[in-house]
């Protein structure tokens, strides 16, 4: 595949994940952070590739960042066998809930794997993923 093709690829699945309307997904249950922000996952579009599950993480944070973004919608990718995760994909969003158009929105230049610690919000986010989509 040619670096045009590709590039033309990705942008299209950029154009189509972020016109799907926000508010008709269903999420997992919500979990904070210590600093206040909520994060939870989108049921849809959940897939998985052995023990890699591909997701898509929405945070409203509790205070806004640069530019009054106020969510954050990023790929993750989970490694169920050893208890990892990576972003892949981020989008910012001036509204609750990853709503309205993105402010800004690309992909993650190194993604690399980081592991889960016992006891986190993003224990509790990789344990619903892989269990919700290995079943």
């Amino acid at each position: 595949m040619s670096a045009s093709i590709f590039r033309a690829a990705v942008f299209l699945l950029t154009v189509i994940c972020n016109v799907l309307p926000a508010h008709a997904a269903s999420y997992s249950p919500p979990v904070s952070d210590s600093a206040g922000n909520v994060h939870a996952i989108e049921k849809e579009g959940m897939s998985r590739k052995g023990y890699i599950v591909h997701a898509w993480q929405v945070v409203n944070l509790a205070q806004p960042k640069d530019g009054n973004v106020l969510s954050v919608r990023s790929l993750v990718e989970f490694n169920c066998r050893f208890r990892q995760a990576r972003t892949m994909w981020i989008n910012e969003h001036r509204d609750r809930d990853a709503g309205g158009e993105p402010v800004s929105s690309g992909q993650v230049s190194n993604p690399e794997w980081v592991q889960i610690e016992a006891g986190t919000h993003a224990e509790k986010l990789l344990e619903f993923s892989c269990s919700h989509i290995m079943r």
